[in-house]
């Protein structure tokens, strides 16, 4: 049986890389993609011209499908799609927040269907899985609030059985996956392919600062930390300085006073630790599953071991016995 996600996306191994801030730019989105598996630019919030620079940059360094990420909020929309059908990136990689709506989807899928766009939609809870296949989406990633960054409200164990028994389309699995087993286990769940972002942090084509990646492969359990709840759009982090400050903001002042204290607190963290190299103040999204993840490895290496341990695993769950 034809895997669907390698034959919806045209790729070789069912395996996309989150889409990451200041991270996953063209030289990492181009090495998946040239691996075999689908390479995300992350640029859901950034300039246009930065996002058309990006897509050229990739079609240089592969001639596989990637995709960009875009945000689901209407605002946003106009501008990236007039983007898309000018650059007409393989695959759309639609991100969402809670609450996404069907005719919002059908209005932007379409558009981009008929720029022979692939729709890749990630949603945090059912009902904007269900809303997202209603409005189009080829393939839905649920992702588990293990993962880093944005933080979702259940887990991937949770989510992925769920979304299997109530949609049609491939279904990916996302956060907590970083190895085969991860993937294994998946897969036992019901999804067709995984997303992984934190382990290609640590990858040689991530084009970021050595302290984060040495920063990646030196966390240990617990190392993560949940911040911006005031905000309502929290997101996992490696514990330092500025998570300590976050959390000593929202300690201390009611959820509105809280969030405005945090805006100067967090502005460009992000842009501090991935292009800075700062530590302290800079923010490192990881996901709870960062403890696995101990060198800096090539992209098609991290592959190809995921697939390796992948089929070995599920080989030797096939041979388990009851008594």
């Amino acid at each position: 049986m034809n895997n669907r996600i390698c034959d919806v996306l045209d790729i070789e191994k069912p395996i996309i890389q989150g889409p990451m801030a200041w991270i996953s730019t063209a030289p990492l989105a181009a090495a998946v993609s040239n691996a075999g598996g689908l390479g995300v630019l992350g640029v859901g919030f950034a300039p246009l011209d930065f996002v058309k620079q990006q897509i050229m940059q990739t079609r240089q360094l592969t001639d596989k499908p990637f995709a960009i990420n875009t945000i689901m909020i209407p605002e946003n929309l106009e501008a990236i799609t007039e983007v898309i059908r000018e650059m007409l990136p393989p695959v759309i990689y639609a991100d969402s927040l809670q609450g996404l709506k069907s005719d919002l989807c059908s209005k932007y899928f379409s558009l981009w269907h008929s720029f022979d766009c692939k729709v890749i939609v990630k949603a945090s809870c059912i009902e904007d899985a269900i809303n997202a296949e209603q409005g189009g989406a080829d393939i839905i990633i649920v992702k588990g609030w293990e993962g880093g960054g944005h933080v979702t409200f259940e887990a991937t164990t949770v989510l992925v059985p769920q979304a299997v028994d109530q949609l049609h389309v491939p279904v990916v699995a996302a956060g907590g996956i970083a190895d085969g087993r991860g993937m294994a286990a998946a897969i036992a769940l019901g999804a067709e392919g995984v997303e992984m972002g934190t382990v290609f942090m640590a990858a040689s084509e991530a084009s970021i600062h050595l302290n984060v990646k040495e920063s990646v492969i030196k966390a240990g359990d617990m190392s993560t930390i949940i911040t911006g709840y005031s905000t309502d759009e929290p997101c996992r982090q490696i514990k330092n300085k500025l998570a300590d400050e976050m959390t000593e903001i929202e300690a201390l002042n009611t959820k509105a006073v809280a969030a405005e204290k945090l805006r100067p607190v967090a502005e460009s963290s992000l842009k501090k630790a991935m292009m800075d190299g700062d530590m302290e103040m800079g923010a490192v999204m990881v996901g709870q599953i960062v403890p696995l993840i101990t060198s800096i490895k090539p992209v098609k290496e991290i592959i190809d071991g995921v697939i390796r341990e992948t089929k070995e695993r599920l080989e030797i769950i096939s041979k388990y016995k009851f008594n």
